[in-house]
């Protein structure tokens, strides 16, 4: 397993915005502003916590945690409004595709263990981690099992 943290406000990989220029289809992210250092951010940091490390060819589980700033009015416990943690996820993994030396590409990750969280510190907390089929049903089994227990507990 291997750990890092991203600081700053994430931002999610919003929608696309498409228009043609001569006779070529163009697309672009609807937040590219954002979205661009974002990303540049996440890779940077994770290619700086990979330097020493091997490049993962198989599959992979990614666990997060999206801190989120919470704003002085807000009185809510979870961020249960926008931005969306897909697209903030989808934002994480491109980014650490971006830095070209932890995997091939995001396609490798077969599990996501995902979080959105209101937090001092706003940033992205990432373990990423290779696995197999093996540990995969460990984990499953283990959940499982504690769940069947808190079920019987209540």
């Amino acid at each position: 397993m291997t750990a890092f943290f991203v600081a700053g406000t994430p931002v999610q990989q919003g929608s696309k915005t498409a228009y043609v220029v001569g006779k070529r289809a163009v697309l672009t992210d609807s937040n590219k502003a954002q979205l661009k250092p974002w990303r540049a951010e996440v890779a940077r940091v994770a290619e700086a916590t990979w330097w020493s490390l091997t490049k993962i060819e198989g599959p992979v589980q990614v666990s997060a945690v999206f801190v989120m700033p919470r704003g002085a009015t807000v009185k809510r416990e979870l961020p249960s409004v926008a931005p969306d943690i897909d697209k903030l996820v989808r934002a994480l993994l491109d980014g650490v595709t971006d830095a070209g030396n932890v995997w091939r590409d995001d396609a490798q990750v077969v599990r996501l263990v995902v979080d959105e969280v209101y937090g001092v510190t706003p940033g992205v907390h990432v373990d990423i981690t290779p696995t197999s089929r093996v540990a995969m049903v460990a984990a499953l089994t283990e959940n499982a099992a504690a769940a069947a227990m808190e079920g019987i507990a209540s």
